[in-house]
């Protein structure tokens, strides 16, 4: 495996991609080779990890949505 050194990096930059390992339970490095592979299309999805995030997404949602929510949502705009 081949090893990158990142120079320069803005510091706005480094504080979020800290916050979003911290938020995901991942190293630095780690995220940033999820957002890389995310970006250049390569995410292998571990369909355990997906579930429990859409899990712990759901319970951050303080409402129920409908399908008629959804289908309101994507036709807005449409017309």
């Amino acid at each position: 495996m081949s090893t990158i050194t990142l120079k320069s990096i803005p510091d706005f930059l480094h504080v979020e991609l800290k916050k979003r390992a911290e938020m995901n339970k991942r190293s630095l490095n780690n995220e940033i080779l999820i957002c890389l592979e995310s970006f250049l299309g390569y995410r292998n999805v571990d369909s355990n990890q997906y579930l429990e995030e859409v899990r712990t997404f759901r319970k951050l949602i303080k409402t129920k949505i409908t399908q008629e929510m959804i289908d309101e949502m994507k036709s807005v705009g449409r017309e």
